[in-house]
């Protein structure tokens, strides 16, 4: 090939151009590649490279030491582990998947080097990474820019994003405020005996309507408290306070918590791990904050570390931001604070035997690890509670990384409690230790087994009751802004394609409220409504890129269609699952929704998916088990 025109703009290439890759479109022809399309296609040997690189970047030797050991807080436990970098969430880092582009670029380009690579686009760190690449490849390079589109901003958030990242860093601290009245809440009297258990969790997912009467129900963990309560033991919550559509401020935050410590017997007794805020631990907190600054000052020029062992691949230009925000911005001042607060709340507390905690491997998540083993309580036991798609690399390692080797390993819990056998699937398959998971239900889903044990189903009476040409679609949110603007101006395009009369319905994510204004030709309401009341109200569900509640719906025998984007990763934990359907331009979302509502309901086993035993067996177990190593698969 003479020429490639790689294409990283919104409007079409020029008609001219001899061969196209396109980095952010799924399009595909004779003369036009897709880069998303290359990366799907050889999804499990991109991301085991990926993973690789993160491994290696820990390990590292700037001087004597590897970087892992550079960030050692003194005692075994390695910041490293809290970084953005480690922890490689997609939702808090999405330029990962320009690093994996970059990965299936360099094997695109080594298959059929052309002469020359000509980059369309307004992104100057991508421009900076493939320019790197080309000479490393000896192809010649020639970037042409364009002016940056999107969302336009203020003066002062340009100063700001400008600033330095210490800067940037001390300016975060007004969070810190504003979460400042959680303090109120106080410190319970902790229970303490043997069979009590500790649950550390996110104050969000949770019932509105009960907790509003005083009644604490966490959608998270669903029927748990109960089994605790009925066996006649209490929990001790440990919460992370986060605003949402259900708990808009603070205040509401302390009223609830306050009403279910009055009935601490039965609803076990409550506090948020911001309540331990001191001026003292803050200042603490910025005591660390300066050391790892300073650390990150002595480390010097790292940018070496950044190239891709065994690729000509250099990721600094792509991932510079999260190391600056890890090591010295917002990121590393919030994950001091967490080692601060989780370690004083921790040593504060009565022994506990036994914890579960929420587990997405965020950097929370070690510093409760550290804290739990710092100060000897028991067994801890992390809990996925969702789902385990294939994208979120947050929940997966190289295999190395794994091994408890080294002088600072990565905290791992003692136990990892999964709830369905995909999910044990994908963390076997992904080197996670098969000894230390256990079986658990899946909390969350157990109403898609009683649904469909009773034959309620969301395919029940699929297209029965509606109007001849009408059809009625249930929309499920997620939290990322981006996939939301998609997914709605998808739609939007598709309807003015479709013949038929469609009645929308909204259900977004508690976490993201969608200004429906900014969709005035979409006729769409939205709703609060749990899906487990809506599904038998509705013919098809379309999706959000990354909502977990796309399961939910397939579980429950509706069809589904996940609308994705070449632009992100298709972060759905429905990919490469037999019976979904993905669309990725109007047209294949209008076609898609005219003929997947009409279609046969693909039947599967629904404990391929989750573990849904109603008696809640697999929790009585793990409850019961008094010491690690007694519970084997």
């Amino acid at each position: 090939m003479a020429t490639v025109v790689l294409w990283d703009q919104d409007g079409g290439p020029p008609a001219h151009s001899d061969r196209i890759l396109y980095w952010r479109r799924y399009d595909q022809g004779e003369s036009a590649s897709s880069i998303p399309r290359y990366l799907e296609d050889h999804a499990d040997r991109l991301k085991s490279k990926y993973l690789a690189f993160i491994h290696d970047l820990g390990e590292y030797r700037a001087g004597k030491k590897n970087l892992v050991d550079h960030l050692d807080a003194g005692d075994g436990f390695s910041f490293w582990w809290m970084t953005l970098l480690a922890e490689k969430s997609p939702l808090k880092s999405p330029r990962i998947y320009d690093c994996l582009r970059l990965l299936a670029l360099e094997e695109i380009l080594l298959a059929n080097p052309p002469a020359s690579l000509v980059l369309e686009s307004s992104d100057r760190a991508l421009v900076q990474a493939i320019s790197r690449l080309s000479r490393n490849l000896k192809i010649r390079f020639r970037a042409r820019t364009h002016a940056q589109s999107g969302e336009q901003r203020t003066l002062l958030r340009r100063v700001y994003e400008a600033a330095p990242s210490w800067l940037q860093g001390l300016v975060s601290l007004r969070h810190s405020l504003r979460h400042w009245p959680l303090r109120r809440v106080g410190t319970p009297n902790w229970y303490s005996a043997v069979d009590d258990v500790f649950i550390c969790s996110y104050f969000i997912h949770l019932d509105r309507d009960r907790c509003a009467q005083g009644i604490f129900h966490s959608r998270h963990w669903e029927a748990l408290p109960k089994l605790v309560h009925d066996g006649g033991h209490h929990v001790n919550w440990m919460q992370l306070f986060l605003v949402s559509e259900v708990v808009p401020d603070v205040e509401t935050g302390i009223a609830w918590l306050n009403s279910f410590n009055r009935d601490g017997s039965r609803q076990g007794l409550h506090t948020f791990l911001e309540s331990y805020l001191t001026a003292g631990r803050l200042a603490r907190a910025l005591g660390r904050w300066v050391r790892l600054v300073f650390v990150k000052w002595r480390l010097g020029n790292i940018q070496s570390a950044f190239d891709v062992s065994g690729s000509r691949v250099w990721l600094w230009p792509i991932l510079r931001h999260d190391w600056h925000s890890s090591l010295s911005g917002p990121i590393a001042l919030a994950n001091c604070l967490y080692l601060t607060l989780f370690d004083d709340a921790l040593a504060a507390m009565p022994h506990q035997s036994k914890g579960l905690y929420l587990c997405e491997n965020q950097a929370w998540e070690k510093a409760l690890l550290r804290a739990w083993r710092r100060h000897g309580h028991g067994e801890i036991i992390g809990v996925q509670h969702a789902t385990v798609p294939f994208w979120h690399l947050y929940y997966f390692d190289d295999p190395r990384s794994l091994r408890a080797n080294g002088n600072s390993p990565m905290p791992l819990p003692d136990f990892l409690a999964v709830n369905g056998r995909v999910a044990w699937n994908a963390f076997a398959d992904g080197g996670y230790p098969e000894e230390k998971l256990i079986e658990v239900e899946a909390l969350r889903y157990l109403y898609l087994g009683r649904e469909l044990q009773e034959g309620r189903s969301g395919s029940r009476g699929r297209g029965e009751h509606r109007e001849p040409g009408s059809l009625r679609v249930l929309v499920v949110g997620d939290m990322i802004p981006a996939s939301m603007d998609n997914l709605l101006s998808l739609l939007e395009d598709a309807v003015r394609l479709m013949p038929a009369e469609y009645e929308f319905m909204l259900k977004p994510h508690p976490g993201y409220a969608v200004d429906l204004g900014r969709f005035p030709s979409l006729k769409i309401a939205a709703t609060t409504k749990p899906l487990s009341e809506l599904f038998d109200h509705y013919d098809v569900v379309l999706a959000a890129n990354s909502t977990s509640a796309a399961v939910d719906a397939y579980v429950a025998l509706l069809p589904v269609i996940v609308a994705v984007d070449g632009a992100s990763l298709n972060l759905s934990p429905l990919r490469g699952r037999q019976g979904a359907y993905f669309a990725s331009s109007a047209r294949e979302l209008s076609d898609s929704l005219q003929s997947v509502a009409n279609s046969a309901v693909q039947d599967f086993r629904r404990d391929d998916f989750f573990f849904l035993s109603p008696d809640l067996h697999r929790w009585r177990r793990l409850l019961a088990r008094p010491g690690p190593g007694e519970l084997h698969h």
